[in-house]
């Protein structure tokens, strides 16, 4: 889903929240209450950075920014991949393995890696494929786990960055106590109005701001940050399916699957929503 539509989808949460409530006869005056958002918002700010690590903060704004790009695993980047692969195995085929050591060291110099530049995007996905294919070069011993050495990798990847909606979750369910928290804040505002020559306006006012509070607190915690936690959990499934199907092809790759065969079973690993078109490639 690129940038318009997910901006088209919060476009249509705001437009039914304040349509529905402008047909309803309601004012929009009565729901613009800054110091109510600057309470909810900004607890929830602070909270989510006390819970962190400042490491996961940076990983957040990543996915962030991804989640407002267009979908970063396309079929480009499995065609890339796949193609990098298959012409890696084709040049340690012909040439021998030691060929392979001065595109692994210098993949941004490398004209092989340079004819799948998609794949030269994604630094991790690259450094995953380098350092692995480094690794065959030590020689490793044949009793080697090879296959498990890279999903220890796999694992320990996607569970970092599965803190960041472990931590936007945790925000979500907090969200509507922070919105309590700033309607007891307007109720006690309000009490301070009762007695003498009340003014039932101000009174009316403050109670009003109380109730935004709570209805801040909970439209942001299930209109915005969970669908947001959520849609990064599908990210980051998709991630995982595609550094295990590298971790397959670097596995048969290690056990000298030949270069045509390596080909195809990378387009067969090709999630099938993105194989359009791809048996047209040679």
């Amino acid at each position: 889903m690129n940038i318009a539509a997910k901006l088209f989808a919060i476009f249509l949460i705001f437009a039914s929240l304040i349509g529905g409530f402008l047909m309803e006869g309601g004012s929009l005056v009565s729901l613009f209450h800054p110091s109510e958002l600057v309470i909810i918002l900004g607890m929830a700010l602070g909270a989510w950075m006390a819970a962190t690590p400042v490491s996961v903060w940076g990983k957040t704004f990543m996915l962030l920014g991804r989640y407002f790009g267009s979908d970063r695993i396309g079929r480009e980047l499995y065609r890339d991949t796949v193609g990098l692969i298959y012409d890696l195995a084709r040049l340690a085929r012909s040439e021998g393995m030691l060929a392979l050591e001065m595109h692994l060291d210098d993949p941004e110099s490398s004209p092989v890696f340079n004819e799948h530049p998609q794949v030269l995007k994604y630094p991790e996905l690259t450094e995953f494929i380098t350092r692995n294919l480094a690794y065959i070069l030590l020689n490793p011993s044949e009793s080697e786990d090879y296959r498990a050495l890279l999903q220890e990798q796999v694992e320990r990847y996607m569970s970092l960055l599965s803190e960041v909606p472990r931590a936007t979750g945790k925000v979500s369910d907090w969200l509507p106590g922070f919105g309590i928290v700033a309607a007891v804040l307007g109720v006690i505002l309000a009490m301070g109005l009762l007695g003498g020559d009340m003014d039932v306006a101000k009174i009316g006012e403050a109670i009003g701001a109380a109730l935004v509070g709570t209805l801040t607190g909970v439209f942001f915690a299930f209109a915005i940050v969970g669908p947001f936690t959520h849609a990064v959990e599908v990210m980051i499934r998709q991630e995982r399916g595609l550094f295990e199907a590298v971790a397959d092809l670097l596995t048969a790759f290690y056990h000298g699957v030949s270069p045509r065969v390596l080909q195809e079973m990378g387009r067969q690993l090709i999630p099938p929503h993105l194989r359009d078109g791809d048996g047209d490639e040679d």
